[in-house]
C-alpha cells in the first residue's frame, strides 16, 4: 500500500504569514538551543503523541536551528525525510497521522519561498538573537572601559598635567554610564516567558 501524506490544505498566497524574522539572519556560532523542559513536559503534544513521533519532533525543532532562514523547515517531504534520516515512505506515514512530528508547524513565506515554521521556534531564536545582541553590547563596552581606563596613564607618559589625567578620568565615568543604559536596554528584548503555552501546544 502506498503511504501518502493527507491532501494539502489550498492556502491563498495571501493568507500565509510571512516569517517574522529576517530571512537573511544567521546564527553562525549557534550550537545551543534554550529548551524549557517544563513547557515541553506538560505539553499537550508530549502527552499525547507516542514516543517515536516525540522523538522526530524534537528532531525537527533542533534541525531548524540549522536551516536558512534559521529557525524553519523545507515544505518538502523528501528533503524532511532526508533531514530525519528516515525512508520517503516511512517519514509520509508519519506525517500523516493525527499526532504528526509537524504539529503546530505552519506554511510562512520566506522571500517568496513556502517553508514551515512553529511558533515557539520562532521564540527560541529571538531569545538567541537577544542574547547574541546582549553579549555584544557587554564585549564592545568592556573594550571601551579598558581603552579609557589606560588614559589617565597615557596621558602622563606623553607629558600631560595631572588635571588633564583626571578629567580623562570623569570622561570614564560618564562612559560607564552610558554604557551600563546600553546594557540595559539589550537585556530588555524579547525572550521565552514560562506562561506560554508548551513548546509544542
Amino acid at each position: 500500500m502506498t503511504l501518502l501524506r493527507p491532501s494539502p490544505r489550498l492556502i491563498e498566497a495571501g493568507q500565509i504569514p510571512d516569517y517574522p524574522l529576517d530571512p537573511n539572519q544567521r546564527l553562525t556560532t549557534h550550537f545551543f538551543m534554550a529548551w524549557h523542559h517544563d513547557r515541553w513536559l506538560n505539553s499537550r503534544f508530549r502527552l499525547s503523541a507516542p514516543p517515536d513521533v516525540r522523538g522526530l519532533a524534537f528532531d525537527l525543532f533542533c534541525l531548524s536551528q540549522k536551516q536558512t532562514p534559521v529557525g524553519t523547515l523545507p515544505d518538502d517531504d523528501v528533503q524532511l525525510a532526508a533531514l530525519l534520516m528516515l525512508d520517503l515512505k516511512a517519514w509520509q506515514s508519519y506525517r500523516a497521522r493525527d499526532w504528526s512530528p509537524l504539529y503546530k508547524w505552519v506554511p510562512c513565506q520566506c522571500d517568496g519561498e513556502v517553508r514551515l515554521m512553529h511558533g515557539v521556534v520562532v521564540e527560541i531564536i529571538l531569545e538567541s538573537l537577544s542574547l547574541r545582541e546582549k553579549r555584544r553590547v557587554e564585549g564592545e563596552a568592556g573594550r571601551r572601559r579598558k581603552r579609557l581606563a589606560r588614559l589617565p596613564d597615557q596621558i602622563l607618559e606623553a607629558g600631560g598635567t595631572r588635571k588633564m589625567a583626571a578629567a580623562s578620568g570623569r570622561i570614564l565615568s560618564r562612559a560607564q554610564d552610558t554604557d551600563r543604559d546600553k546594557t540595559e536596554q539589550s537585556s530588555g528584548t524579547t525572550g521565552t516567558g514560562g506562561e506560554t503555552a508548551g513548546v509544542a501546544g
